[in-house]
């Protein structure tokens, strides 16, 4: 079980995934590199791809708020 520090690093961005695997998700659905700083429900597509929710489901997100990705 992953302790306090390790939740707030999570939370704050620190711990990412690799890059590689979401540019091709992003590919994948359409999201473009200019969309990266689109915020989200308050947050941004970057962080939201980083901290692991998959591209579909942000671009599902963005969708459903009347916002475009590609």
């Amino acid at each position: 079980m992953p302790g306090t520090a390790d939740l707030a690093e999570a939370r704050a961005g620190t711990v990412a995934r690799e890059p590689l695997p979401i540019v091709m998700e992003c590919r994948q659905a359409g999201i473009a590199l200019s969309a990266m700083d689109v915020v989200l429900d308050g947050v941004r597509v970057k962080q939201r791809l980083r901290c692991g929710e998959p591209a579909f489901s942000v671009l599902a997100r963005a969708t459903s708020s009347g916002r475009s990705l590609s």
